[in-house]
């Protein structure tokens, strides 16, 4: 359908559908018949023409009832022929029409059906074809949907660690990867000089900090961590969210606990 708009448009270099049909019903010259074949090696949208000019040509000759010709049937042909003299050039009578007059003829409405109809598929597809959904706009929105991606990240739930408080968090990291993705809720904003570290204990390890970040206001917050070195912890893991100031690293206010 959009191969037929394009040519209609003078913006392809296809062959003409008279062309096509010639081809389809063995019409062309050997040399023209070998180009318009390798042409369709390379045009999807004009073999999908030349199959259904195969179509019609078939379906008409299946439409004609066979009957055997009489014996003498060419002799009579021949006297006829010898009897009646040649219609004036250019004279078409429907009745008489041989050729490609009659295929005219009989294909045409049929043709023009066809390309009718593909102008209304072809003009639907346009008015509803949907734009692409974008991608990742930078290189931080990449890295943080291949985190939250990786089907083997590990997942932790961060709750208060003080009473009455209602704040949370989620945590993703995956095993050898140096970045992270972090989920808050309701975490105060960072004062001036201050920051949030998340840090992880391991079994029989003393804990060890993995990244900072700071909350610039109230409310839920996304932040792709950058950690100290790529994260290799197996087994039991407690991991905490402290918050740091300029020389002191306050208890806990998130905790939870995963086995990676």
């Amino acid at each position: 359908m959009f191969h037929w708009l394009a040519h209609k448009l003078g913006l392809r270099s296809c062959p003409q559908c008279e062309t096509l049909v010639d081809y389809a019903l063995d019409g062309l010259p050997q040399g023209q018949q070998d180009g318009v074949r390798k042409h369709l090696d390379d045009c999807p949208p004009c073999r999908e023409q030349v199959r259904d000019f195969f179509q019609v040509r078939e379906g008409l000759a299946l439409c004609s009832k066979q009957v055997d010709a009489p014996q003498d049937f060419n002799g009579k042909v021949l006297a006829r022929l010898k009897q009646d003299p040649p219609p004036p050039a250019g004279l078409l009578l429907p009745g008489r029409a041989t050729g490609w007059p009659r295929f005219w003829l009989m294909a045409g409405p049929v043709f023009a059906l066809m390309s009718v109809m593909m102008t209304v598929v072809a003009a639907a597809a346009l008015l509803t074809r949907q734009p692409a959904a974008p991608g990742p706009s930078n290189p931080l929105a990449a890295m943080s949907a291949a985190v939250l991606g990786d089907p083997k990240a590990s997942r932790v739930s961060l709750t208060s660690a003080l009473p009455g408080s209602d704040a949370g968090a989620d945590l993703v990291l995956c095993k050898g990867m140096d970045h992270a993705v972090i989920q808050c809720r309701h975490l105060q904003a960072s004062a001036p000089g201050q920051n949030y570290a998340v840090w992880v204990q391991l079994a029989g390890q003393p804990p060890k900090r993995l990244a900072r970040f700071v909350v610039d206001g109230p409310g839920s917050c996304c932040h792709l961590l950058s950690l100290e070195g790529a994260f290799q912890g197996q087994g039991p893991a407690r991991f905490m969210v402290k918050p740091e100031g300029a020389a002191v690293t306050g208890p806990d206010l998130l905790k939870g606990s995963v086995d990676l």
